[in-house]
C-alpha cells in the first residue's frame, strides 16, 4: 500500500500545528513524558535521541534529568519550534524510518506519540534498535485506540455515522500499535528484549467552547479526513461533536479521558 500522500498531509499537517502544538496536543502528550522517562532509566551523560521530537520537550525532559540530548522530527515547523524553545539543545530535521545517525550510538531512544504518525513503525523501531547501543533502551508511547479511549470512542462514533472515509489518503491502521501483543512481537522481530508496557490515564483538558474546534488543532489524522468530506456532512460532524462531548464540559473546559500506553524495551 501506498501511504505517501497520509506522510505528505502528517508532515505539513504538523507545520502548520507547530505554534500552536504548546496549548494543544501538548495538553495530553505531556502527561506521558514521566513515564516515558521513568521506562528509559536515564542517568548522567546518557546519549539520548528525542526521535520525533516535535518542539522537544521530550529532549528538554531529558536533559533536566543529567542526559546529553539531540532530537529530530520529519517537520521542519516543529524544528523551528523547539530551536525556539531550547536553544542549548541541538535539533535537526530528519526521518524516524531513516536515522541519519550511525550505528550503536545512543543509550536511549524516546519516541513520544510519534509512531502513530509514521507509514512504517516497524522500520522505526528498526532503526531505533540500530543507533543504540547494546543494552540501550528504546522507549515509546502511543494513543490506547477506540476501545479503551473515551475521547476516541466519541470522536470516531460520529466519524462512522457520517463520514465516507474512503476519500481519505490511504493510511496505516492508526491503533495497532495500542496492542501491546502487536508490539511486543514487532519489537521482537527487530532485537529488543525485556518488553514492557504500562497505560498512561490522561485526561485531555481541552478549552470550549467548541470541543470539535480544539480537536481540528489538536492532531492531523481527523481533520485530514474531515476536509475530504462535503461541507454539509462536515457541519453535521462538527454538531454530532460537541453534542456528544458536552457532558465533560466543566467551567469551561472538556475533560476527555485520553489514555496512552508507554512501551520499552532492551536492546539485544
Amino acid at each position: 500500500m501506498d501511504y505517501s500522500a497520509f506522510r505528505e498531509g502528517e508532515r505539513d499537517g504538523w507545520s502548520k500545528r507547530a505554534q500552536v502544538y504548546g496549548d494543544a496536543t501538548a495538553r495530553a502528550t505531556l502527561q506521558t513524558i514521566p513515564k516515558l522517562l521513568d521506562h528509559a532509566r536515564l542517568f548522567p551523560g546518557a546519549k539520548v535521541l528525542d526521535a520525533g521530537c516535535g518542539p522537544g520537550f521530550v529532549a528538554a525532559s531529558a536533559k533536566l534529568l543529567g542526559a546529553d540530548v539531540e532530537g529530530i522530527d520529519f517537520s521542519e515547523g516543529m524544528i523551528e519550534q523547539a530551536k525556539d524553545r531550547f536553544p542549548d539543545i541541538n535539533f535537526a530535521v530528519a526521518d524516524v524510518e531513516d536515522l541519519p545517525t550511525q550505528d550503536e550510538t545512543f543509550d536511549a531512544v524516546l519516541s513520544n506519540i510519534v509512531l502513530f504518525h509514521v507509514t512504517d513503525p516497524e522500520k522505526a523501531m528498526s532503526e531505533a534498535r540500530r543507533v543504540l547501543k547494546l543494552d540501550g533502551r528504546f522507549v515509546f508511547s502511543q494513543w490506547l485506540g477506540p476501545d479503551r479511549s473515551e475521547c476516541y470512542r466519541l470522536l470516531f462514533e460520529v466519524l462512522g455515522r457520517h463520514a465516507d472515509m474512503s476519500r481519505a489518503d490511504p493510511a496505516p491502521n492508526a491503533y495497532i500499535l495500542s496492542e501491546e501483543e502487536n508490539v511486543s512481537e514487532m519489537m521482537r522481530s527487530v532485537g529488543f528484549t525485556d518488553i514492557k508496557s504500562e497505560i498512561v490515564e490522561n485526561v485531555l483538558h481541552a478549552p470550549g467552547p467548541s470541543f470539535f474546534d480544539f480537536f481540528m488543532k489538536f492532531g492531523v489524522r481527523v481533520p485530514l479526513i474531515l476536509e475530504r468530506q462535503e461541507q454539509d456532512v462536515r457541519r453535521a460532524i462538527q454538531m454530532e461533536v460537541d453534542e456528544v462531548t458536552a457532558p465533560y464540559l466543566s467551567g469551561g473546559v472538556y475533560k476527555l479521558p485520553m489514555p496512552s500506553v508507554v512501551f520499552s524495551g532492551r536492546a539485544a
